[in-house]
């Protein structure tokens, strides 16, 4: 009887022993547990707040691209805008030009003083031949080619100077009905197109640096 006791007693020593460590270890295993969740969630949150910090950047990104995108279309049609209005406006003065140099041809073809104290007198005719008249043609439409020439009646005027003859050869040698103001006109009209494609072509020049094109 007095040996079972210190058995006993070792059991039960023992089996509070393992007790005891079965409790240490469980409330252990919960904190490691709970300590782990706690670092996965503050993971998982801080994720959740990064992503929403890069979506808000994106969003913020093409807000601010497509509000640099609309200044730069508004500013490029109002500079386009401008051009083309300075262009309407360069050929109103253009036009006023020609109408003013058009009205003086009737007076610097017709009349001239000997001396600026001499009274006014007819201008003697000029006259030109087809030939002058073919030349003048080829060089305005920038070709070599002899075209055929209508009969024309005198005082006329068209974009080219006309011709009174067919072809050239010994046609050229003839007279051919075109005045001074015929040419004088000629060369007023073809002035005014020519300073329109010259400030079309620098308006175009202009738009095309602005917009950083070669």
């Amino acid at each position: 009887m007095s040996s079972i006791k210190p058995v006993a007693i070792w059991l039960l020593v023992l089996v509070v022993a393992v007790g005891a460590l079965t409790l240490i270890h469980s409330h252990g295993y919960d904190q490691g547990f709970a300590l782990a969740k706690a670092q996965g969630d503050a993971a998982l949150d801080k994720a959740a707040k990064d992503h929403e910090a890069e979506l808000r950047y994106l969003a913020e990104s093409a807000v601010i691209g497509l509000k640099k995108a609309s200044d730069e279309l508004i500013a490029s049609q109002a500079y386009g805008n401008q051009l083309a209005a300075d262009l309407v406006a360069k050929r109103d003065e253009l036009r006023t030009v020609t109408e003013k140099l058009n009205g003086e041809i009737q007076r610097v073809t017709t009349l001239y003083r000997r001396a600026l104290d001499a009274q006014p007198e007819t201008l003697p005719p000029a006259l030109f031949t087809v030939g002058f008249v073919r030349v003048w043609n080829s060089a305005l439409f920038g070709t070599t080619a002899a075209a055929s020439v209508a009969v024309p009646s005198p005082g006329s005027a068209s974009s080219g100077a006309d011709a009174t003859a067919t072809g050239a050869g010994a046609a050229d040698d003839l007279i051919a009905g075109v005045t001074r103001a015929d040419l004088l006109a000629n060369q007023v009209r073809n002035g005014e197109g020519y300073a329109v494609c010259r400030a079309q072509l620098t308006k175009l020049i202009e738009w095309n640096t602005r917009n950083g094109r070669n």
